[in-house]
């Protein structure tokens, strides 16, 4: 189905409204009596409601319409939160998913499932009584056409303080006659850090069927000096909505909506007048005056608050919604600016003309400008990644009988989106792991000395040009010796074998390792953690693990900030052109003649009282350097992970801005490059993997000592 603008815009919010209620069911499932929390729910499926009515959506109105009736008894204290209740909305918010998707997709509703749901709504509803509608038959058209009593209340701060009880007078109000509607008013009340254990903050709407007069019902008030409270009897002059309605809370509310909420429109006048939208077209409010359901001066009234409330809103909004792809498209664009902005310069350089070198030089800070305007126009916040992991958390720990937290800090980082959309499975994989693996069953935890609830921590911060994403619980942790045990099963590891601790722990990145003794629908398999590896790798990414044995486990994601124009240090080795990423080179050294003699007899060198390991990029490359070459003398510093590492090259040629190009598939398997760019030369330059680059020569030093070890040994048999 071929959505227009604002049917894509409306799918685009109820996918966000939805993220934000299943958050705050996950808060409210801690902390049940948050009225914070239950609000957040109501106006996710309240704001989903009103929009689809809007649009015509009216298979999601109805739904949402019963969802809305419990969420309001739970805000009004009638029904209790619950596991069970919490359970429920989770269901409906799945629901609700397929309900807008099935909109983009044009797919039929799971009516099995919806009239489940409904089923299990109404069994946990209660009072659910809809407002009698009496025929009016006058014809004053300075009236409304409302039934009952209309009671709009605000109480004071000082309230309790002063000792009066809302519950006297809610009973009060019934012995007067029958509560047919009542809305708890939750907008004023402040955060938990703000608020005044104290103070009231409370307020209703409230519909009462009563034969009793204004002086009686009034009467209940009158000792409630500091509350402010309407009393709109039946049938009342329109001025009176009309002043209702200026004080209605600034929700962001259709006409239709808001005239029910204040009982001048019923919910069937507002169902038909929909339903004629919907076959006719037109405004909302015109219907209703057409079908003579309210008054113009009212719908006036409601349009000019509408517009008091959007007009608010808009200017608190600062961002537009921007295609993915056009975003894509224009750093690709900037990209290829950056491309050519060095050859031009390049070019100036050569012709030694002052003015346009000058001139090259003001565009290229410019173009520099439109580059960090550009990469940052990606780069979003990693919260909503996280965040969602929360849910997970929660369904897999039930299912497992355990009992889980899930923390988060710098949600607030920033990630090239590109980056952060192939992050979270491999996210998802080391979690469900996590639950599975290391926390232990809350008996386990209590008899360690633990507290039954595991807490897993997700954390997010930058280092040296990199996003690292730690993954941490505080459960049982890794067996070393358990593990080399089974990897020397599988054929991973041999008896002679000498591996540190966070080698070992390594290995369940091994294709086929698994500790799971029975295979389950969460783990077990000895598939998942090996592709977790190849995705990060993939992303330029690293990824290891830590782990104390009875305290718990940290495995940490490594990743670049961006896939798409980095700065960079242009080096030379022989003659071809390398590029290494600014944000990870410490320094660059030119060695003494001291210290250049001291590297014809080791692979390493003094720098300031510290050993610095070097490689020999020529020969880690495989490149032939000529005899006549100048003698290498250069050392750039690189440091990633808390380690510093010197690789020794032929020239220095200063920074120069890399656009990322993929290596072709001949190239796929190559270790220690991330990609190749262009120079203003036209010349290609392979740009440097780093934290592969230090694997890689680790690797390749530890297989050489090895090898001189086994030679050594070999001598020492033959000698004997």
């Amino acid at each position: 189905m071929s959505l227009d603008e604002n049917s894509q815009i409306f799918v685009t919010e109820s996918y966000e409204l939805l993220d934000d209620m299943e958050a705050a069911l996950l808060d409210l499932e801690r902390s049940p009596n948050d009225a914070d929390l239950i609000n957040r729910v109501f106006r996710a499926a309240h704001t989903i409601k009103g929009s689809s009515g809007l649009f015509g959506f009216d298979h999601i109105v109805e739904f949402t319409h019963v969802v809305e009736n419990l969420l309001d008894d739970v805000r009004n204290c009638l029904v209790p939160v619950s596991g069970d209740l919490i359970s429920l909305f989770m269901r409906v918010k799945d629901h609700m998913v397929q309900l807008i998707q099935g909109i983009v997709d044009d797919s039929a509703v799971n009516q099995t499932e919806n009239d489940a749901l409904l089923e299990l709504l109404s069994a946990f509803k209660v009072g659910g009584i809809t407002t009698a509608v009496e025929e009016d038959t006058e014809s004053d058209k300075d009236t409304v056409k409302s039934t009952g009593w209309h009671i709009s209340i605000r109480l004071g701060e000082d309230t309790f303080r002063e000792g009066f009880n809302p519950q006297v007078m809610f009973r009060q109000i019934a012995a007067l006659g029958e509560i047919k509607k009542c809305r708890l008013v939750t907008e004023v009340i402040p955060s938990v850090n703000e608020i005044d254990a104290e103070s009231c903050y409370l307020g209703w709407e409230i519909n009462l069927d009563s034969s009793k007069d204004k002086n009686s019902i009034s009467e209940v008030f009158e000792f409630f000096d500091d509350a402010k409270i309407i009393i709109l009897a039946p049938k009342s002059h329109i001025n009176d909505y009309k002043d209702l309605i200026d004080k209605l809370p600034d929700d962001d509310l259709v006409i239709g909506q808001i005239l029910v909420e204040i009982g001048a429109l019923t919910e069937n006048e507002l169902k038909l007048a929909l339903n004629q939208q919907k076959e006719e077209g037109g405004l909302t409010g015109d219907i209703l005056i057409e079908q003579g359901a309210i008054q113009p001066e009212v719908v006036e009234s409601v349009v000019n608050k509408q517009k008091k409330i959007r007009n608010d809103k808009q200017r608190e909004m600062s961002f537009v919604r921007v295609d993915s792809e056009k975003l894509d498209k224009l750093v690709t664009l900037v990209g290829e600016l950056v491309i050519s902005g060095a050859k031009v310069s390049q070019l100036a350089e050569q012709r030694d003309d002052d003015d346009l070198i000058e001139s090259m030089e003001e565009m290229m800070v410019t173009l520099e400008e439109m580059r960090e305007s550009a990469l940052g126009l990606r780069m979003v916040p990693i919260a909503n990644t996280l965040n969602r992991f929360n849910r997970i958390i929660r369904d897999i720990s039930k299912d497992l009988n355990k009992k889980i937290r899930l923390e988060i800090t710098g949600g607030e980082t920033e990630l090239d989106k590109t980056v952060i959309e192939r992050i979270g499975d491999p996210l998802t994989h080391l979690i469900r792991n996590s639950i599975d693996h290391g926390v232990e069953l809350p008996a386990e935890r209590v008899l360690a000395g633990k507290a039954e609830e595991g807490v897993i921590h997700l954390k997010a911060f930058h280092e040296t040009g990199t996003i690292v994403i730690e993954v941490c619980d505080n459960g049982k942790g890794l067996d070393a010796k358990k593990l080399f045990s089974l990897a020397k099963e599988r054929g991973l590891v041999k008896d002679g074998d000498d591996l540190e601790d966070k080698e070992i722990y390594n290995l369940i990145f091994e294709p086929g390792f698994s500790t799971a003794k029975t295979i389950s629908n969460i783990s077990g398999r000895g598939v998942g953690m090996d592709v977790v590896r190849r995705n990060i790798e993939s992303l330029r990414g690293s990824v290891e693990i830590d782990s104390v044995k009875g305290q718990g486990t940290t495995i940490s994601i490594r990743l670049p900030l961006t896939l798409a124009i980095i700065d960079g240090f242009h080096v030379q080795v022989a003659n071809e052109s390398f590029i290494i990423p600014l944000d990870m080179m410490d320094e660059c050294v030119t060695l003494s003649e001291e210290q250049i003699n001291e590297v014809k007899t080791h692979n390493y060198i003094n720098l300031r009282e510290e050993v610095l390991p070097l490689i020999r990029m020529d020969d880690y490359l495989g490149i032939q350097v000529k005899q006549n070459a100048a003698s290498r003398i250069n050392v750039v510093v690189v440091k990633f992970a808390g380690m510093k590492l010197g690789l020794l090259v032929d020239g220095l040629h200063g920074e120069a801005q890399a656009v990322i190009k993929p290596l072709g598939r001949v190239f796929q398997g190559v270790r220690g490059f991330a990609g190749f760019t262009i120079l203003g030369s036209g010349q290609l330059a392979l740009i440097m993997d780093i934290p592969d680059l230090v694997k890689s020569a680790i690797q390749r030093e530890q297989l050489q000592q090895h090898k001189q070890y086994r030679t050594h040994e070999d001598n020492t048999k033959s000698l004997h």
